[in-house]
């Protein structure tokens, strides 16, 4: 039973990674144990370090900076890769049904960080 709750600690870390962290804006250990806290998930920090090192395992490309923090380098699309897509799919909207359109974009937000749907935001491109 242990062993399902420490994959969910992983998979949680791993999201955080996903949605708050890239080169320019790293998470500490700290902040990582906070976010977890707020779900209920209590740990230390050697927990922490333990995950980081799994996730690494599974083939993700964690970076840490000592002292600084860490962040998950390139983790599939990227602002520019969405707004292109994007674009393609606003210039085709009226052969395409509202719904539909917008699940597709949805889909897409889904592979970015919240600072690169911000700079989305900040094109216009999303509301």
């Amino acid at each position: 039973m242990r062993k399902k709750k420490n994959l969910g600690v992983v998979l949680r870390i791993l999201k955080i990674l996903q949605t708050e962290t890239d080169s320019e804006h790293l998470i500490t250990q700290k902040e990582i144990i906070k976010m977890l806290k707020k779900d209920g998930i209590n740990c230390r920090r050697y927990t922490i370090e333990r995950n980081l090192d799994t996730i690494k395992a599974l083939g993700y490309d964690v970076v840490t900076i000592k002292g600084t923090g860490t962040y998950l380098n390139n983790h599939g699309l990227n602002a520019n890769d969405v707004y292109v897509l994007l674009e393609g799919i606003n210039r085709a909207n009226f052969a395409l049904e509202r719904g539909y359109v917008e699940e597709i974009q949805d889909k897409l937000l889904a592979n970015l960080n919240k600072y690169e749907i911000e700079e989305l935001k900040n094109k216009n491109m999303i509301v």
